[in-house]
């Protein structure tokens, strides 16, 4: 009885693990811009050499490297009749990551239902993809935001295969390409630092299935279950 319960239990978590799918699509890229705003600029935007984060740098003509996934299960944010443009949010799967070996600043976004995910439009005179991870940090020392976002596109609708959650993005077709990070705090005279720059590589790895909330619901069910078989069966021996 207990082999039987543990085999169904098993298959079950198989089976619910199979239901939400990752894609990971790793990139590389080098920063042609920087830029700084705040009081310390009167307000104003202006190019910069470099920006400095907690002491690590970026710096224009880095290269930066890291990777974005996206949830293959992301349910539509906001579509409208005649929008060319669908949005994708609501999964704390949706994150991406940024580093600079030169410095070794790096930046990892958190999953967050309303500040990560992803747009998609699929058009004949031309595609566009578009992913956003952002973090939010509070604390008594910090205060503020920070946020990757990479964004595709093409002329000849030959990036994206369809307006679904991409497991895949040709960049071959690649016609412009961008990334952003962005570190603002308000309490630093409302500092904004960004960098801008032209992605030289992308490549996917293949979907993997993650584990979803039900999986963990249905091994401790099951694991109770046992748990009383083995009791009732002691107690009959006893």
């Amino acid at each position: 009885m207990r082999a039987y319960l543990v085999t169904m239990l098993l298959a079950g978590v198989a089976a619910s693990q199979a239901h939400a799918k990752l894609v990971t699509f790793d990139y590389t890229a080098v920063v042609n811009k920087a830029t700084r705003r705040g009081a310390s600029t009167g307000y104003a935007t202006i190019d910069v050499p470099s920006i400095s984060i907690e002491g690590k740098e970026i710096a224009v003509g880095d290269t930066q490297r890291g990777s974005f996934t996206i949830d293959l299960d992301t349910p539509i944010e906001d579509w409208r009749p005649g929008n060319t443009t669908i949005e994708y949010m609501g999964s704390l799967n949706n994150i991406g990551s940024v580093s600079v070996d030169r410095s070794g600043f790096s930046f990892a976004s958190e999953g967050s239902f309303y500040q990560s995910g992803f747009s998609v439009s699929n058009q004949p005179r031309g595609d566009s993809f578009s992913f956003l991870g952002s973090t939010y940090r509070s604390s008594p020392s910090v205060h503020g935001s920070e946020s990757m976002q990479i964004r595709l596109g093409d002329t000849n609708g030959d990036l994206l295969a369809t307006d679904m959650p991409p497991s895949s993005l040709n960049f071959a077709a690649v016609e412009s390409s961008e990334i952003l990070y962005g570190w603002y705090y308000p309490q630093n005279g409302g500092e904004s630092l960004d960098t801008f720059g032209t992605l030289t590589s992308l490549a996917v790895r293949p979907p993997s299935p993650v584990p979803e909330p039900a999986s963990y619901a249905m091994l401790a069910a099951g694991l109770l279950t046992v748990g009383a078989a083995a009791r009732a069966k002691a107690r009959r021996k006893g």
